[in-house]
């Protein structure tokens, strides 16, 4: 069987979502048959993509003072950003995925009558794919990005982008981290929880006033038929839940099941915060990069006052899960809750979880 090209993995997901051709930087018309030369620069107007924007009157109290609400983040989305971070030579699926960086579809579900305002939800595609430098051999770092797994928290997705649009660009620091860590990125691990908070929304209506306590906005069907209803407290199960032993079948596969660092983004707080279980990741050299880079996003638990209890609560939340010899053996295993931010400032805290990085990988003495 031939090895496909980038191009030619774009063109197949592109076909499938039916989402070609759409405007890029500008107003120019770009074509999934447009090759990324090698020598192109590779900066944010390449990852700026058209969307509908659908405002989110979700979430949190966090959102309510900004004039203009950010747009939620739609299974479109994710799957044009994914086509156009799959162009790039550095990009490729991880081993569970196929060669459209396709790891599976959920099984689709049907019209809830007891829930009218739910949709009926069509089989979902879950993505996973792996940023580094083919061409640099040796042992690299370990990192898993991950999102989407509370289905209204669209903030948790655009701090992914911006953490992938850095990475994969062409800035000389980004290059460096492709040539010592590898990126296993998982965008949407919560697909019909995403396309059901999407298709809830109602573009007429008044914020919602039950926001933060309507628990059918934390899951998806699957796991309220099942008498849960937060998909940020089953990732212990094993064997009921289709979209979770996806998820974590492929992460296991794709790491070989050790890795050093795990972010999961989540969101939005007041205050913005970051957290670990282990006390190591809230002390280490990239602990304190995070805040040098991030001053005004606190840093839950000790030695600090803010949030103590970040070590304990339900063994099935995802960053305990990675954490543990079951799961990923994340040595430094993170969640960042963002602030009621702009666009603009979630994409551009995304780029700092990754300058933070590259700041721990070029001090003397470093193992990477």
């Amino acid at each position: 069987m031939l090895q496909q090209t980038t191009t030619q993995r774009s063109v197949v997901i592109a076909c499938i979502l039916g989402i070609w051709p759409f405007s890029i930087a500008a107003g120019i018309e770009k074509s999934p048959n447009d090759p990324v030369p090698t020598d192109q620069t590779v900066d944010d107007r390449y990852f700026d993509y058209q969307y509908d924007q659908v405002l989110d009157y979700y979430i949190i109290q966090a959102w309510r003072g900004l004039e203009q609400p950010v747009p939620a983040y739609t299974p479109q989305m994710v799957a044009r950003h994914t086509a156009l971070v799959g162009r790039l030579p550095w990009v490729s699926p991880t081993r569970s995925a196929d060669q459209q960086m396709v790891l599976g579809r959920t099984p689709g579900w049907p019209k809830d009558p007891d829930w009218p305002d739910d949709p009926e939800i069509p089989p979902q595609i879950m993505f996973g794919y792996q940023i580094t430098d083919p061409d640099t051999d040796g042992q690299k770092v370990k990192v898993v990005l991950a999102a989407q797994n509370h289905s209204t928290e669209f903030t948790g997705s655009w701090v992914l982008e911006g953490m992938v649009n850095f990475i994969a660009s062409s800035d000389p620091r980004a290059v460096f981290l492709r040539q010592k860590a590898i990126f296993y990125v998982y965008p949407d691990i919560n697909p019909e929880g995403r396309y059901q908070a999407v298709h809830r929304i109602d573009l007429q209506a008044a914020p919602d006033p039950n926001a933060g306590t309507n628990m059918r906005k934390r899951g998806n069907p699957e796991l309220y038929a099942a008498g849960e209803r937060d998909h940020n407290r089953v990732w212990t199960t094993e064997g009921a839940f289709s979209t979770i032993d996806t998820i974590t079948a492929a992460m296991k596969r794709d790491t070989g099941g050790h890795i050093d660092y795990f972010w999961d983004m989540h969101g939005p707080q007041e205050p913005a915060n970051w957290r670990s279980p282990r006390l190591e990741a809230r002390l280490n050299a990239y602990a304190m990069a995070l805040m040098r880079r991030e001053p005004d996003v606190l840093r839950c638990g000790p030695p600090g006052d803010f949030k103590r209890n970040v070590a304990s609560g339900p063994p099935g939340k995802m960053s305990l899960w990675a954490a543990s010899e079951a799961g990923l053996n994340a040595t430094y295993p993170y969640v960042y809750e963002p602030g009621g931010w702009t666009r603009e400032r979630l994409l551009q805290s995304g780029r700092n979880l990754a300058l933070a990085l590259h700041d721990v990988s070029t001090r003397p003495g470093t193992s990477w």
